[in-house]
């Protein structure tokens, strides 16, 4: 795996982290949502295990009460945040 692979998805479990804590949810209550177990979700935000896989990230975004929203822009994101919206 590239550098820039492992920072993408050490930036994406970050991502998660962040949103599942201003959720108020501990990593088993989203795994609970999610209908997975709490090292998953431990592993998603380590960035660790397989590349993330979009049905996981939109069951993050619903466990998480959110939508999953994927861009391709013309220009490319300066940082994973620019090309990441959870709404």
């Amino acid at each position: 795996m590239t550098r820039a692979a492992v920072e993408q998805d050490l930036a994406l479990g970050q991502l998660i982290h962040d949103l599942r804590v201003r959720a108020g949810l501990s990593q088993r209550e989203l795994a609970d949502r999610m209908g997975t177990t709490q090292s998953v979700i431990s592993r998603l935000e380590e960035g660790g295990g397989a590349r993330n896989r979009i049905d996981t990230l939109a069951r993050v975004a619903s466990g998480l009460d959110r939508h999953l929203v994927l861009s391709f822009p013309a220009e490319p994101p300066g940082q994973l945040h620019d090309a990441v919206q959870v709404a």
